[in-house]
């Protein structure tokens, strides 16, 4: 996959991640699940657009995070497949991202952070 289609299937995450949210109790916007993903595609697409392939390795991190509470945050939906074939990319683009550990704890610092 070439970076040009990687951002359009960040998008298209990102859309899918709006649309389960409206009418949905679970998954509405001000959930944490919403905005800890909205938080992390936004930005790994930014650093995809400026950065790539020089990516921050805690970002990547936290796409694990991101990643593996998919399973359970969007079980069933289009969304868990869309953040599967996300981190089915890293796995390809960034040799180093199956051995990154997640940030688990350390994932609110993460996001605080951003928030600058």
């Amino acid at each position: 996959m070439v970076l040009d289609e990687f951002i359009i299937l960040i998008d298209k995450t990102l859309f899918e991640l709006d649309k389960l949210s409206i009418g949905s109790k679970m998954y509405h916007k001000i959930s944490e699940s919403y905005q800890h993903t909205f938080k992390v595609l936004n930005y790994l697409k930014k650093e995809m657009l400026e950065s790539y392939p020089k990516i921050d390795n805690e970002l990547l991190r936290a796409m694990h995070d991101i990643g593996m509470s998919s399973y359970k945050d969007f079980e069933n939906t289009p969304l868990e497949d869309l953040i599967t074939n996300i981190s089915v990319f890293l796995y390809e683009a960034f040799p180093n991202y199956k051995n990154l550990n997640p940030l688990r704890g350390n994932f609110i610092l993460f996001l605080n952070k951003l928030e600058g």
